[in-house]
């Protein structure tokens, strides 16, 4: 099989059978896992002694130096590690210009139901985390299909989280097809928010050069068929390489060609008028009132550029990234764009909406990255795939 996601028998049958056995038929929706078993990189660390290990996940400045998961990795050869240059003129780079940063990646995707690699439990403090099927140094993948080229999504998640927190929802995705890569923003190490928010469009960029180069995966991935998923701040960085401009800075896109479609779970689209409104903030703004980061204006004007495909889930009491503004940002957008609003849900769902949400995630990335009718037919006014108990409600969606 040479191209797993778009070959329709293969999607028909395989892919999208967990969602839908046809098309819009609500009472075969399911959030559940997919057909593949998943194995993943290598990055085996050894336990941390200096310091909690969540300092070293999430990154921690500290007077005698940064800490930060690269330290503490067995063995770098092994592990996915990408040194990200900071250019002297990137917008908003602050402290970090001129600088050069390690950021750690991990890759997971489909492989055979009978991978002997054992999981590997993360050294931290919980025992909690285990990445399945683990490649060990000198290991490479083993893919499902050796002669199939994959689609590729990034994963970009929320400001001072880790991607050990999201393993669930990047599981999800590699069972359903996918290779997924996801960067350990690391922000902590960093002077501030505006310099994390440079340093992560960077970091994806270059994790995007780095898997796409590498011998155990550049031959696995069909490089046309990129998505990009963020969470919490991470849509603003998905936001930002989908080609979202920045009114006060004219003329320059930090946009990355390769990026097709792009998701987001209660995504920070850049400061809006209901966060003015959270934070009790003078109505209406004066020009200069918006932060001082990359942001697309208090009416999200600079989203017009982007003509790809956006599906957003917002929670309906997120006080973090207030549901108006995912709307507003949705309808400011140059292309089709969805916004799914959970009820009763803040910036961090419970696991029913979780799941809801990672359904909509397949099905969106199963319609613009491997051209599925199925999955197209549940993104399609008036479908209710969800059920008439879904947590979820369709509150934008292209005519």
């Amino acid at each position: 099989m040479s191209r797993l996601c778009g070959r329709r028998p293969f999607l028909g049958g395989m892919l999208l059978a967990p969602l839908a056995s046809m098309a819009g038929d609500s009472t075969a929706w399911t959030p559940g896992f997919g057909p593949h078993e998943v194995g993943s990189s290598c990055m085996q660390a050894e336990p941390a002694t200096a310091a909690p290990m969540e300092h070293y996940l999430v990154g921690r400045r500290q007077p005698q130096g940064s800490l930060y998961l690269d330290q503490l990795v067995s063995d770098r050869q092994a592990t996915l590690v990408v040194d990200v240059k900071v250019p002297k003129d990137w917008p908003y780079a602050g402290r970090l210009a001129g600088r050069s940063l390690p950021v750690v990646l991990t890759v997971l995707y489909p492989t055979p139901t009978d991978n002997p690699r054992p999981d590997y439990t993360f050294p931290d403090e919980t025992g909690f985390y285990r990445l399945p099927h683990m490649q060990r140094p000198g290991e490479a993948p083993l893919f499902a299909d050796d002669e199939a080229r994959y689609p590729l999504i990034v994963h970009s998640g929320g400001q001072n989280t880790h991607g050990l927190w999201h393993l669930w929802k990047l599981r999800h995705l590699a069972s359903r097809g996918y290779i997924v890569v996801d960067v350990y923003h690391g922000d902590g190490r960093t002077p501030g928010f505006v310099e994390s928010a440079a340093l992560r469009t960077l970091a994806v960029r270059a994790a995007l050069d780095h898997v796409l180069a590498h011998p155990h995966y550049a031959d696995h991935i069909d490089a046309a068929r990129i998505g990009a998923t963020g969470s919490s701040a991470g849509g603003l960085t998905v936001l930002t390489l989908m080609g979202g401009l920045n009114p006060a800075q004219p003329g320059r896109s930090l946009a990355d060609d390769r990026i097709k479609a792009g998701f987001g779970t209660v995504p920070f689209a850049g400061f809006g008028m209901a966060a003015a409104r959270v934070l009790g903030l003078p109505l209406p703004l004066p020009q200069n009132a918006t932060p001082d980061i990359w942001n697309f204006g208090t009416d999200f004007a600079g989203l017009a550029a982007i003509k790809r495909p956006w599906f957003a889930v917002s929670g309906e009491l997120d006080r973090n990234v207030p549901p108006a503004d995912v709307l507003a940002a949705a309808r400011a957008m140059g292309g089709p764009a969805w916004v799914v609003e959970m009820k009763g849900q803040t910036h961090g769902m419970n696991e029913a909406a979780e799941a809801e949400a990672r359904a909509w995630e397949a099905a969106f990335f199963a319609a613009h990255l491997c051209d599925d009718a199925a999955a197209r037919a549940l993104l399609s006014p008036g479908a209710n795939p969800a059920g008439p108990n879904a947590i979820g409600q369709m509150r934008l969606q292209p005519a």
